[in-house]
């Protein structure tokens, strides 16, 4: 019945070994009527199984890095916003410039939560930051209400968002130890929470930064550069933090430029 005694017969394997590189198919007037496998070494198709073993022996060649202008420039523009933040990145200090908290609000209850942190978030600043902090503070708080006002709303108490909004306004300016002077350990006891105040920090960042993908690998931190969280919003950023940033953007463009004159 079968042309190969291994085929359909119980007292074989289903699939011979060896058999499993080489198949003929037999068509008659376009239909299959016969089908059988053998071992490809010896037979003229046997130059297109070395050829094929080759081609998974030897791995796909990885993209070149990119030089490290473009890994500046990338980090630059997670930390900023985009290219165009980069850009129009200039060093004038923060100022308080009117920006208060919304006149109206759904409900008591938020209207009450938002005058406590801001209090809260002021009173941290006068003591452990400076003004300008005070104002990045204020303005983050401002902008979770506008886009996520539920981070506002389901916070556990006013000191916990207020630490939350220190947390991650102060990372992107890298205030804390080693590479700033702030405490976090002091944060937390001027807010007097008895947790870290990183712990609902991961939320107010979540929301900061919104959908944008400032995780991509293609914006890790560059080696020598500062330890800044990537929030992509400049106006959370300190005239001394966007100062440094100014300093790296030119350096990094002068590197792109001589690249440009030597190619």
């Amino acid at each position: 019945m079968y042309d190969h005694p291994w085929l359909g017969d119980p007292g074989y394997p289903v699939e011979a070994p060896g058999l499993d590189r080489l198949t003929h198919l037999v068509l008659v007037d376009g239909r299959l009527v016969d089908t059988w496998s053998e071992p490809v070494t010896g037979t003229r198709w046997q130059v297109h199984a070395d050829r094929f073993d080759r081609e998974l022996a030897r791995p796909e060649p990885s993209p070149p890095p990119p030089p490290p202008w473009q890994r500046v420039l990338d980090w630059l523009a997670s930390v900023c916003g985009g290219a165009g933040a980069v850009a129009a990145l200039t060093v004038e200090p923060l100022t308080d410039d009117g920006c208060d908290l919304p006149t109206e609000t759904p409900d008591a209850a938020s209207r009450s939560r938002l005058e406590a942190t801001a209090e809260l978030l002021d009173a941290v600043a006068a003591r452990c930051f400076d003004p300008e902090m005070a104002t990045a503070f204020r303005r983050a708080l401002l902008r979770l209400w506008a886009e996520e006002p539920e981070v506002v709303r389901h916070a556990r108490t006013a000191a916990h968002l207020a630490g939350g909004i220190c947390w991650a306004v102060g990372k992107a300016n890298g205030s804390y130890r080693p590479q700033g002077d702030v405490r976090m350990g002091r944060v937390q006891e001027a807010l007097a929470l008895s947790s870290a105040i990183s712990g609902y920090g991961s939320t107010v960042r979540r929301a900061l930064v919104g959908f944008r993908d400032l995780d991509n690998p293609r914006w890790w931190r560059p080696e020598g550069i500062p330890n800044l969280e990537p929030l992509g919003r400049p106006e959370l950023l300190s005239s001394p933090t966007r100062e440094r940033l100014v300093r790296l953007r030119g350096r990094a463009v002068a590197a792109r430029e001589a690249a440009d004159d030597a190619a």
